[in-house]
């Protein structure tokens, strides 16, 4: 249905760019309907549809400009708009509301001006804050129709106006024993043409990045530290996201990052389950761009103007939910307060965030030893794992941990002392931590493990969700990962690893032993020199941020034929290797 406003007998000003109007005139009356069907939405719901003012644009079969108007203010009442304008035939009348600025479109005499002209948010989450533009009331809207004028004619039509934006709506279910921890929506247009010029007709066309340019994508603030244990509802408002379509997109299930365009949108969802934690991608698109919008699997464009509702059932045992959600499902380590991100363990992470199976000179960084981030790295923007560095950080045979013997964890109360392989274990947070808690500590050469690993160069430049980055010194957690996910190991030594994860045993006791001599971390090895990195000194002990008791500190040590975890006194010299949360 529409809801038409008949415009008239308000605040009228001229726009400056129109032109001189001959004697031949006649007076356009216009119809604004406002859409509010299935198809056309608002920017937030108290202001549904809200039309605070109008511009209107007339133009001849030239497409040049022959008349215009702005109205400053449109009542809720019935009213008229006169447009003075010439007789002419093959028109092409524009209506477009909310710009909040009589002068929006000066200098606009033609519509292919017209059709380059596009608005630019600060943020992601500026439409719903600010509306289109600033002074807005609500979001851009916009109606176009074709009309001949005549002298002495009614000339009176009617204009849908429909929104430049779109929005997004999703519900999210989780199955009894399932968590939500959070979600966030990805890489949404921050930038989108006025009209709808730009939309390609064939959903396989790309447009290609918004009209500000490749960088102009954004994020919204991501949701974190939820434990929602019922149906979970969210509305975004986002402009256009003309990215095309692949035609393997064939399955709900096949809408996944492997066939998904590189600058598709998409929501990410964190939950987690007694003995699992998972995170789902879910890509936006999905219907044609018609009337009454068919479903089109191999569509990942979001156009403007259209509801997209998204109903997510989040499964028991950590994905076997709604087909539309693309997921990685990991079983958790058993810590609380971690995130699954999506880094394959194994895979060399290269200098701009991605990662893969092969080493490429000058680019690869270090190897991913887990996927999993803690709470502060997960609030920091970290979404995909932690990596190893390939090199030592420091460049002679050993160095301590801190110059003095009684020199304390710059927090100490935050993280207990590691006295047993459980809190061994569970400390993955200590040396991540230290960056932020106290960067005078790990910036300091009396600390030299810290200062060293800080100071740590892989000797590329960063970007993409490298950008920021910085290597530190590993928690007794980081190393025991390293240990459990990088070097192979038979299932029954994998068995008794994992069962040490709750031990109360002592460190200082063989974690591991009988192994057969130095093959459990030979091909972990390999891995490293492979990539012109150097492999682990396995006659030496590593230092940990993790301290045991004031004046000692956790350290690792890969034998040939056993693993140990000793406390050792910060001022002797050790090795030390820094890690990395991406």
């Amino acid at each position: 249905m529409c809801l038409c406003l008949f415009l008239a007998s308000c605040a009228w000003e001229e726009l400056p760019s129109a032109p001189q109007v001959s004697e031949d005139t006649t007076t356009v009356k216009l119809t604004f309907c406002i859409n509010d069907g299935n198809q056309t939405r608002a920017i937030t719901s108290a202001n549904e549809n809200t039309v605070s003012d109008i511009t209107v644009l007339v133009f001849d079969n030239t497409n040049s400009l022959i008349g215009s108007k702005y109205v400053s203010s449109v009542a809720a009442t019935s009213v008229s708009v006169p447009v003075t304008t010439r007789s002419a035939t093959g028109c092409t009348i524009y209506a477009i509301a909310n710009t909040g600025s009589s002068s929006y479109f000066a200098g606009v005499n033609t519509i292919s001006k017209l059709n380059t002209m596009y608005t630019t948010l600060a943020s992601a989450d500026a439409l719903e804050s600010s509306g289109s533009t600033a002074g807005s009331t609500g979001a851009l809207m916009i109606g176009k129709a074709s009309a001949n004028i005549t002298t002495g004619g009614a000339n009176q039509f009617a204009i849908p106006l429909y929104h430049q934006c779109s929005k997004f709506s999703f519900t999210i279910t989780p199955a009894s024993g399932v968590t939500i921890t959070g979600y966030q929506l990805c890489n949404v247009p921050l930038s989108s043409y006025i009209t709808d010029s730009h939309v390609p007709a064939s959903a396989s066309t790309v447009v290609g990045p918004p009209p500000a340019g490749t960088g102009s994508y954004g994020n919204f603030t991501a949701v974190s530290g939820l434990s929602q244990t019922t149906a979970l509802s969210k509305t975004y408002y986002v402009y256009e996201n003309l990215c095309g379509s692949n035609s393997n997109a064939t399955s709900e299930a096949l809408r996944n990052s492997s066939n998904a365009p590189t600058s598709a949108s998409y929501l990410l969802v964190n939950a987690k389950g007694s003995n699992w934690t998972s995170t789902y991608r879910i890509y936006l698109g999905g219907v044609t761009n018609v009337a009454t919008p068919l479903s089109d699997l191999t569509n990942f464009n979001v156009y403007r103007n259209l509801n997209y509702q998204c109903n997510i059932t989040l499964g028991a045992s950590g994905g076997n939910g709604d087909a539309r959600v693309t997921y990685t499902a990991t079983t958790a380590s058993g810590r609380s307060n971690m995130y699954m991100g999506d880094a394959p363990i194994g895979n060399y992470l290269y200098s701009d965030g991605t990662n893969g199976t092969t080493f490429k000179s000058g680019q690869t960084v270090g190897i991913i030893f887990s996927s999993e981030v803690t709470q502060a790295q997960y609030d920091a923007g970290c979404r995909h794992g932690r990596a190893l560095a390939l090199k030592d950080a420091y460049s002679g045979s050993t160095c301590a941990w801190s110059n003095s013997y009684s020199s304390p964890y710059p927090n100490q109360t935050v993280h207990p002392y590691c006295q047993d392989f459980k809190t061994c274990f569970n400390d993955v947070s200590s040396g991540y931590d230290a960056l932020s808690a106290n960067s005078s500590y790990v910036g300091s050469s009396s600390n030299p493990a810290w200062y060293y690993c800080n100071n740590y160069s892989d000797g590329t430049t960063h970007s993409g969700s490298l950008v920021g980055r910085k290597w530190y010194l590993p928690s007794a957690g980081d190393w025991w990962d390293i240990m459990e996910n990088l070097c192979t190991w038979t299932d029954p030594q994998k068995t008794t690893i994992k069962g040490m994860r709750t031990s109360p045993n002592g460190i200082g006791t063989y974690m591991i032993s009988g192994l057969p001599s130095g093959v459990y971390y030979s091909t972990f090895d390999t891995k490293l020199t492979t990539a012109s990195g150097t492999a682990l000194n396995h006659g030496n002990y590593y230092w940990c941020a993790s301290e045991c008791d004031s004046s000692g500190a956790v350290l690792v040590y890969f034998n040939p034929s056993y693993v140990i975890v000793p406390c050792g006194c910060k001022n002797y010299g050790h090795y030390v290797r820094a890690v990395l949360a991406f």
